[in-house]
């Protein structure tokens, strides 16, 4: 990797974090941003924010010692929270000659950033699938807080195949969430999401016209949340605000996606994700940096290939509602 880039006549009035990829092609536009956030990217020597507009002949390079990948693994990050389930790791799901479908447990990162301590999915790649090809992928990210399933590219053709299976709206994923409140009824979020140079994804009224782009809510079981902290492991103490009486545990679907897309949309239904704060969740941990929330991506269905991994709390949430966790992830 290069240590330092001088800015092109045609990247003049670019963003940093767009310009950033010619420096860490590896790395995609959510991980570059957050080496911004960190202070690891330089501008002539001096950290810039991710949306600064970059002129010709600067120079665009890393601080000295950061590093792409660290494995060291503490048990816990400093200003992120400890992971509830710290028995789930992560693992080989399912194997192609193009894909590999991976597990990432809650409480760590997707892919390798500049600065972070411990592991991340994308930094345990070689130990959980070996001799690997110079360039694999990752085809998509979850959030820190979320777990399931993240699919890598072995190949050029599998980029090119999970790109045209996206295009045709082929790329079937069904997450499993805990919702504030009682749904009682199935709904659908189709509102268009604007995403661009936002911390937080805001969601319009006007309709998205493209299905790819809306989110498939079904309400599998109602939960009386006092009884169910208790079960995952969460002391109230460390968590603020008016907790509700119930939690719905809901499957949502999507096609292709988008940052958050699941996230805002449940929110914008009235039904934000219990503990997330970012979009409006009334109970939530205590500290600013500590998010946690219950959101896992349960299933993959691509042409000619399924996988499914079952959350690490969902035996904690009783027999009934695993069942129909269970039973909705296979159908």
């Amino acid at each position: 990797m290069e240590k330092s880039i001088t800015v092109l006549p045609e990247e003049e009035e670019q963003r940093l974090d767009r310009v950033l990829g010619r420096l860490v092609p590896d790395m995609g536009l959510r991980g570059r941003r957050r080496l911004c956030e960190l202070g690891l990217a330089l501008v002539n020597g001096r950290p810039a924010k991710e949306s600064k507009k970059l002129r010709e002949g600067d120079v665009v390079s890393m601080a000295e010692g950061a590093a792409l990948s660290d494995d060291a693994a503490p048990s816990a990050v400093p200003g992120e929270a400890a992971p509830l389930f710290p028995e789930d790791k992560p693992r080989v799901i399912r194997r192609s000659r193009r894909f590999a479908i991976l597990h990432k447990p809650a409480a760590m990162h997707t892919e390798s950033l500049s600065g972070k301590p411990g592991d991340s999915l994308q930094s345990l790649l070689p130990r959980l699938l070996g001799p690997l090809p110079e360039r694999v992928r990752l085809l998509n990210r979850l959030d820190y807080p979320t777990s399931g399933l993240v699919t890598v590219a072995l190949t050029p053709e599998g980029v090119n195949d999970y790109q045209e299976y996206q295009d045709a709206g082929q790329t079937e994923k069904r997450y499993l969430a805990l919702l504030e409140g009682e749904m009682e009824h199935g709904m659908l979020a189709n509102q268009k999401l604007i995403l661009k140079n936002r911390e937080r994804v805001l969601v319009e009224l006007m309709r998205h016209p493209d299905p790819r782009r809306h989110t498939v809510v079904d309400p599998l079981a109602i939960l009386e949340l006092a009884p169910l902290l208790r079960r995952l492991g969460i002391d109230k103490r460390n968590w603020q605000g008016e907790p509700p009486r119930y939690v719905t545990l809901a499957g949502c679907t999507i096609l292709k996606g988008a940052r958050h897309q699941i996230r805002a949309h449940c929110s914008a239904l009235g039904f934000p994700l219990l503990g997330d704060r970012r979009y409006g969740a009334r109970f939530h941990p205590a500290e600013q940096d500590g998010e946690t929330f219950f959101l896992h991506h349960a299933c993959l269905l691509l042409p000619g290939l399924e996988a499914n991994v079952i959350p690490a709390w969902l035996g904690h949430l009783g027999s009934g509602a695993a069942r129909e966790a269970e039973i909705w992830m296979m159908e």
